[in-house]
């Protein structure tokens, strides 16, 4: 049986008990697999002038349920323990018992805490909430990255999502600066239209079951652009997996120290692909809850509990600026054990809000091409051909799969340069990752045989998503000749 684990939203689930959830917003028609909605159009202005660093300081205002009743693993169960996580699971040099760690000041200084920022909103019910986002790199060059529960939800007591409104995202926000530019180094940046995801309803607490929670905010420009202003990071596409993240954010427990949304925290952790929710049998309504199937495209770490505030925040593979998930959920405050989780950037989610939100940008134009010995290659010797990976687009792929077949009267003897399995004639590889203007090279060694034709055709193949606007130049043949 798999370990039952038990995550919350990080905006609001004070209200869950062991009751029926609220009625659900109609889901979506079926249809395409990666359709998007957009909010209303918004006026930046109006949200730069309303953010005023009063409102700011006063944002954290959401409910958040008290360390004593916090639901734990088991149904039912309550704890008032902070193990939270456990020694010997903290990475995080100088980590607290969160596995939090304070970023460097002034935030200015480096890219991960320049490029990331804290996201003021009012929130569905009319309230000065906050998350974390960051900047993300786009054509357009004025996108902001954060949780689709950052910008849509369902307020109490109602049966329909709604939007939130009124964005101004503030990059290395500073909460301790003495002054508005101490505070606000690159300014207020205020949201035009926000994109999620359209099978992300909002429901249960903000969808803490769905692999749809990430959004894009579209900001205004001043005399720049926000990317030309900070920097942006790198999205990277993936469905999950193991790695080593770092991830900045704004936690924002009001009263606890240093987790008040003044200070940008970080923390360190190693992922997995989360595995699918036990069921919880406390109640029908609760069994229906918890057991939702889940599917490829989230990753979890027991290296950090973040808290509600860093919801939205990157989680970046530690040493690189690539982005391959958004924080989520975790467990609420005080719990022991603590987790997150984080929503991964794939073709289904990221894919379906950055055609919308950035219809003039190229991402996944994936391409290869296979080039070999420019004199025939003699019958029953042996040669090397090259496949070239390439990526025009603006994100990096993850886990991308090539392939290589040869024909009758050629074997394929040895293949390097990414992870592959090879027969005679066919080798199938992953590469690991690969970032645009930094092609990936596989090489095959190939015996052609005594007998072997004059004209030879080897084929290769590199598999992209919905994100490539072409397919053509996914494969390549490359004719191999031969002589006596």
């Amino acid at each position: 049986m798999p370990k039952t684990t038990l995550v919350t939203t990080l905006t609001a689930l004070a209200g869950l008990a062991l009751t029926a959830p609220a009625a659900a917003e109609p889901a979506p028609a079926e249809g395409p697999r990666w359709g998007a909605t957009s909010s209303p159009l918004m006026r930046p202005g109006r949200a730069v002038r309303y953010w005023t660093a009063k409102r700011q300081a006063n944002a954290l205002t959401a409910d958040q349920p008290s360390a004593g009743t916090a639901l734990s693993a088991k149904a039912g169960a309550r704890t008032t323990q902070r193990h939270s996580v456990p020694s010997n699971k903290r990475l995080t040099p100088g980590g607290d018992l969160n596995g939090y760690a304070p970023m460097s000041r002034p935030y200015t200084g480096a890219a991960h805490s320049r490029i990331t920022g804290r996201l003021f909103f009012l929130n569905a019910a009319g309230l000065g909430d906050s998350c974390s986002a960051s900047v993300i790199r786009s054509a357009a060059r004025t996108l902001v990255l954060t949780a689709a529960h950052c910008v849509y939800g369902v307020p109490p007591g109602t049966a329909h999502g709604r939007w939130h409104n009124n964005f101004a995202f503030v990059p290395s926000y500073d909460g301790q600066g003495d002054n508005v530019r101490q505070r606000e180094p690159y300014g207020r940046w205020g949201g035009r239209r926000a994109w999620k995801p359209d099978r992300y309803t909002g429901l249960s607490g903000g969808d803490w079951n769905s692999v749809y929670d990430i959004a894009l905010i579209e900001v205004g420009s001043k005399r720049r652009t926000l990317q030309e202003a900070v920097g942006a990071f790198t999205p990277i596409r993936n469905e999950g997996g193991r790695h080593t993240i770092a991830t900045p954010g704004y936690p924002g427990v009001i009263g606890r120290k240093p987790y008040d949304g003044r200070d940008q925290l970080w923390c360190l952790g190693r992922t997995r692909p989360i595995q699918p929710f036990a069921t919880v049998t406390a109640t029908a309504a609760l069994a229906a809850h918890f057991a939702a199937p889940q599917s490829s495209g989230r990753l979890e770490t027991d290296n950090c509990h973040l808290f509600k505030g860093h919801s939205g925040g990157p989680w970046l593979l530690d040493g690189t600026q690539d982005v391959v998930g958004v924080l989520s959920a975790g467990k609420e405050d005080g719990e022991a054990e603590g987790n997150s989780v984080a929503t991964t950037l794939n073709d289904e989610n990221y894919g379906a809000i950055v055609k919308r939100a950035d219809p003039d940008g190229v991402y996944d134009a994936l391409s290869v091409s296979l080039s070999g010995p420019s004199d025939p290659v003699r019958q029953g010797s042996a040669t090397t051909i090259t496949a070239t990976v390439t990526m025009r687009g603006l994100l990096a792929a993850a886990q991308v799969p090539v392939k290589l077949t040869v024909p009758p009267g050629v074997d394929l003897t040895g293949v390097k340069g990414a992870a592959c399995e090879h027969g005679n004639k066919q080798a199938t590889c992953v590469i690991a990752a690969i970032h645009p203007r930094r092609p990936v090279r596989i090489s095959a060694r190939v015996e052609v045989h005594g007998n072997a034709g004059r004209s030879l055709p080897v084929v290769a193949h590199v598999s992209s998503s919905h994100l490539d606007p072409t397919q053509r130049d996914n494969t390549s043949v490359l004719d191999l000749r031969t002589s006596p």
